[in-house]
């Protein structure tokens, strides 16, 4: 008995003794913006070094991985995004990085699949990007699948002997705007209309930060549209209401979450000129304090020094710090810890099916393909102004249009 407490002592001891779990480091880069035209938007977003600190804290630890993420200003500057690069790439080896939108996508896209390292990017994508085998992933699909989905829930909501009176108001100042109504005209031409579903009444372009639409607003007003979209900033989307006013009407638009009812209600402080107002997401929504999402926010919050504010900018954020987290997860348990490479990353890209359980709810189901660099599959969440409280306009995620082709 005796021996075999000391045999007991002795493995306790050199159990305690035992050193522990070698960490490997991997350096992850993020574009940012602290001072060009996005900074407000940028500031938001690097809410995803709050994800690596959970991560490192939680799984990595058990992995043996350490991810430490360096983010670089870019100035939303392509020029500058190409003048970094080579620095970021030797200074940091990545296997995988962030990226922020159009500038480092212009800057980097046709050098990533020779450099091997794989960026993913937060917010949806556009279809001049359409090209397969990308090295970009944009862990949403394009504006106009997410807005499709919307415009498709709406006119199922208001049923009628007529198709749906779709206008757009945009600006040609930049190829992403453009981009979202030739999207989404070609959908409505080419597949609604021909059903009876919606047609496109009206297109009016604008300047990109306007003062005054109350001429094209009354073209619009005249063509009895039942729906607007393209409101794809604040300062078109503040325009397009004053107008509205100005005119004694109502009528819906649909952007995203960033772009109308929640920052031109923090301006106005009050939701009620919205009221029937959409927007559409395919990341959790923050008008639901009831879900798994928004639990995980509390932790990062409380925890892991993330600023205590539960917006559509943050979260977008979060989405993109958790994608990176779990692609390099579930590489390294393919390949093993010390052993990822950013064609490890590609691999588990296009071929891994990231569940909304292992994403915190912050987003549904993801997988990718190589045919576009974002997603042409995924679900949606849409969200209202009713009595003049912002709130969800459907508890359940919304289906994307699997019949959306090329533009």
């Amino acid at each position: 008995m005796k021996k075999i407490m000391l045999a007991a002592i002795a493995a306790a001891m050199l159990a305690g003794s035992a050193p522990a779990l070698a960490q490997v480091e991997y350096r992850i880069p993020g574009i940012v913006d602290n001072s060009g035209p996005f900074a407000d938007l940028s500031k938001h977003l690097v809410a995803r070094d709050a994800v690596f600190k959970w991560w490192n804290d939680t799984t990595g630890k058990k992995l043996g991985i350490t991810l430490t993420v360096k983010n670089y200003d870019s100035r939303y500057d392509g020029t500058v995004v190409a003048s970094l690069w080579p620095g970021i790439l030797s200074e940091n080896k990545p296997v995988l990085a962030m990226g922020l939108g159009g500038a480092d996508v212009a800057a980097l896209q046709q050098r990533l699949p020779r450099d091997k390292v794989p960026v993913l990017y937060a917010p949806p994508g556009y279809g001049y990007s359409w090209l397969p085998d990308q090295w970009l992933f944009n862990i949403r699909p394009s504006y106009t699948h997410e807005w499709a989905a919307a415009l498709l829930w709406f006119a199922q909501q208001n049923p009628q002997k007529r198709p749906l009176k779709v206008a757009f108001m945009s600006t040609q100042a930049s190829p992403a705007f453009v981009d979202i109504v030739n999207g989404l005209t070609k959908y409505i031409k080419t597949t609604l209309e021909p059903k009876g579903i919606a047609t496109v009444v009206a297109t009016e372009w604008v300047e990109i930060q306007p003062v005054d639409v109350s001429s094209p607003m009354k073209k619009i007003i005249d063509a009895k549209a039942d729906i607007i979209m393209g409101t794809a900033n604040t300062t078109l989307a503040a325009a397009a209401l004053r107008a509205q006013q100005l005119h004694g009407v109502n009528i819906p638009t649909i952007a995203s979450p960033w772009h109308t009812i929640w920052p031109l209600a923090q301006a106005m402080k009050s939701y009620a000129p919205w009221e029937g107002h959409f927007v559409v997401t395919g990341i959790a929504p923050t008008t639901d304090k009831s879900t798994k999402a928004w639990q995980f926010y509390q932790t990062l919050a409380k925890q892991y020094g993330l600023p205590a504010e539960w917006n559509p900018l943050n979260v977008l954020g979060i989405s993109q710090g958790l994608m990176a987290v779990r692609t390099i997860e579930h590489t390294a348990k393919r390949v093993g810890a010390d052993k990822i490479t950013g064609e490890a990353v590609y691999e588990t890209l296009t071929t891994t099916k990231f569940t909304e359980d292992e994403l915190m709810g912050i987003l549904p189901d993801v997988t990718f393909s190589k045919e576009a660099p974002f997603r042409l599959t995924g679900k949606v969440k849409i969200e209202t102004v009713k009595d003049g409280k912002y709130a969800l306009a459907t508890p359940e995620w919304v289906p994307v249009p699997a019949d959306i082709t090329k533009w």
